[in-house]
């Protein structure tokens, strides 16, 4: 099961509210890990007094919006990365001395 590593790395406010804000995930998996970020922009912002949001309050709120048929979909593209890297198969560079391997 992946673990997932939030950060808000920027925000964007008008009145108070917070109207957009960057984001930063990093999935980890066994030794595998993949990250993504990227800008969530809220139809309608919150109304939490701007001094009172917190980090995780705002990590809520994108994970909340991005979700569809009950799955966060930043995590889901994430887990997908994660399951191509665990099943690739390595290759030798053409560029590499190419040693054959007996695949048992």
């Amino acid at each position: 099961m992946p673990t997932y590593k939030w950060t808000i790395k920027d925000i964007q406010a008008e009145d108070g509210r917070i109207t957009s804000a960057k984001y930063h995930v990093i999935a980890e998996a066994d030794d595998l890990s993949v990250e993504t970020e990227g800008n969530w922009f809220f139809d309608s912002p919150a109304s939490v007094l701007f001094d009172q949001v917190t980090e995780e309050m705002v990590i809520g709120w994108i994970e909340g919006l991005s979700m569809r048929d009950g799955k966060c979909v930043i995590k889901s593209r994430l887990d997908e990365q994660l399951q191509a890297l665990a099943s690739r198969k390595a290759v030798i560079a053409p560029w590499l001395p190419q040693v054959f391997t007996p695949d048992l």
